[in-house]
């Protein structure tokens, strides 16, 4: 009977460290998945703002020489005491900001397991303004500055 009653509650230990494993294992999954979500939710915004201005400059064109400055915000991300610079490159009509996520308990910007890395990237297009001067590429927190002359 003892034998029994201590066989059980080594079960009820091992089927208890397996829920909680379990559980910390989603969680950490739905964190990332968040902060994926949060992050390309954001490049988004800024991608759909700077292809509508790039696009709107062209109403500039008439005039002898112009300039717009576009302060590119920074990415607010989970875990993340700072805000975070992305990678935007403007090329043939085109808008393409990226982010590499980088993972809070390792510290690596490449998962351990399977050897890739997270980046998130959102495109987006726009018309290519006659006559304007678009930078080919800018970061996160910089000043975008569309220039005629």
């Amino acid at each position: 009977m003892r034998g029994q009653i201590s066989f059980d509650i080594i079960f009820a230990i091992i089927i208890a460290f397996i829920a909680v494993s379990s559980i910390v294992i989603v969680n950490g999954e739905i964190t990332k998945m968040q902060t994926q979500a949060s992050v390309r939710q954001q490049l988004d915004g800024i991608g759909t703002g700077l292809a509508s201005v790039i696009s709107a400059s062209e109403i500039l064109n008439d005039a002898s020489s112009a300039a717009i400055l576009i302060p590119v915000p920074k990415l607010m991300v989970v875990g993340e005491r700072r805000t975070q610079a992305c990678d935007i490159t403007i090329a043939g009509g085109q808008i393409t900001l990226e982010y590499d996520i980088i993972d809070i308990e390792t510290g690596l910007a490449v998962d351990p397991l399977t050897g890739r890395s997270t980046v998130v990237t959102v495109q987006k297009d726009f018309k290519v303004p006659a006559g304007m001067t678009v930078p080919a590429s800018v970061k996160c927190g910089e000043t975008l500055a569309i220039t005629k002359s």
